[in-house]
């Protein structure tokens, strides 16, 4: 009796994995399985061991199957797998008010490092390669999250 409790527990725990992605219910599920088949060799003969692990190794490869049928047929496959485009998408941007503005070097640009402007600290690259600790700067543009700069003129210290 607790042979086809814990087979039929396996399988029901490997098919709810497909839905329910994590592994857990999988490994718990093999478990299970493991534990029927040690179960039926230790209560049958041999042959009998033999006979419910192909048994298992069918029903395991029938559940798959079923399961992977389902879950093509559902309505919901979209929540699985995103057939539209991410368009639009920008993980950071710079701050476009900045363009413009000078500043000055506060870590060597080599090109990139940071700068500060009005006392805020900015992750800046230089267009024109290594800039020194000091130099002023003056923001061109942007690239991501950092701000693009080339020296101006007047040096300070």
């Amino acid at each position: 009796m607790f042979i086809i409790l814990f087979a039929i527990l396996g399988l029901a725990l490997i098919y709810t994995e497909f839905f329910l992605p994590g592994g857990i219910l999988a490994v718990i599920g093999s478990i299970s399985l493991l534990t029927s088949i040690i179960l039926c060799f230790m209560h049958t003969s041999t042959l009998w061991g033999s006979l419910f692990i192909l048994f298992l190794i069918l029903a395991v490869i029938s559940t798959c199957k079923f399961a992977l049928w389902k879950m093509r047929k559902s309505k919901t496959k979209d929540r699985f797998y995103l057939e539209k485009d991410q368009e639009g998408f920008l993980a950071a941007s710079f701050d476009r008010n900045l363009i413009g503005k000078t500043g000055t070097v506060f870590t060597e640009l080599k090109p990139a490092g940071h700068i500060l402007i009005e006392g805020t600290q900015y992750q800046a690259l230089s267009e024109g390669g290594f800039l020194s600790k000091g130099e002023a700067v003056e923001v061109v543009g942007g690239q991501g999250s950092h701000l693009i700069v080339r020296t101006t003129i007047k040096r300070t210290s």
